[in-house]
């Protein structure tokens, strides 16, 4: 595999390749909490370097104007993964028993395909989704683990965290669009609010 090929399937997959060992120091602030009420995505950016592993990544938080009964049952419905993972045309469950299972993704851009599997594990309790990249199965990214949550917000509506760490590879191209994949992965629970909502006004309208 090319090192472009590789870059682009986390350019197209950030969170193929996230996880929840996130320290303190990344938790809400005050003025984090104003932006969210004010309807604006939270991100803090963190760079780590974990063995042999460059890693890019951070945590990013968003409100979401539905339940969190509502978002939830979206986040476990790992089905529809494809409608807010961007440049996904196939999304398959190649195993699942009991809260695991193992999502086969295929995103393609032009001439690029990119393949990989996450293992996910839903926590009901928790309302979360933790994930990792495979590496027993045929992967385009080097590492990669992360988690999505979504937690009840006043006003009856859902408050979204996401975290991620990725490691995209080496090279001067990789060094070029590293920030731009790093914002790009952190923009997920932007893609999930916009999915969830669209979803749930397709239902109101048809209920009328």
């Amino acid at each position: 595999m090319t090192p472009a090929l590789s870059i682009l399937g986390v350019l197209v997959v950030f969170f193929a390749t996230p996880s929840p060992s996130f320290s303190s120091n990344d938790q809400l602030t005050t003025e984090d909490k104003k932006l969210l009420a004010a309807g604006e995505l939270v991100m803090k950016h963190k760079n780590e370097q974990r063995g042999a592993y460059k890693l890019i990544g951070g945590q990013s938080w968003q409100i979401i104007d539905v339940p969190v009964d509502v978002a939830w049952e979206g986040l476990a419905n790992l089905t529809d993964y494809k409608n807010f993972i961007p440049l996904v045309t196939q999304s398959d469950i190649k195993h699942q028993a009991g809260e695991e299972a193992d999502l086969a993704i295929r995103q393609e851009w032009g001439p690029i395909d990119v393949r990989y599997v996450l293992q996910t594990t839903l926590e009901s309790d928790r309302r979360s989704m933790v994930f990792r990249v495979d590496h027993s199965q045929a992967h385009d990214i080097r590492a990669g683990w992360g988690f999505m949550r979504v937690r009840p917000y006043k006003g009856n509506r859902t408050l979204v965290s996401f975290g991620a760490l990725v490691d995209i590879g080496d090279g001067v191209f990789v060094s070029i669009i590293r920030p731009a994949i790093r914002k790009d992965l952190l923009r997920i629970p932007f893609y999930f609010k916009r999915h969830i909502e669209a979803e749930v006004a397709a239902l109101r309208t048809g209920a009328l």
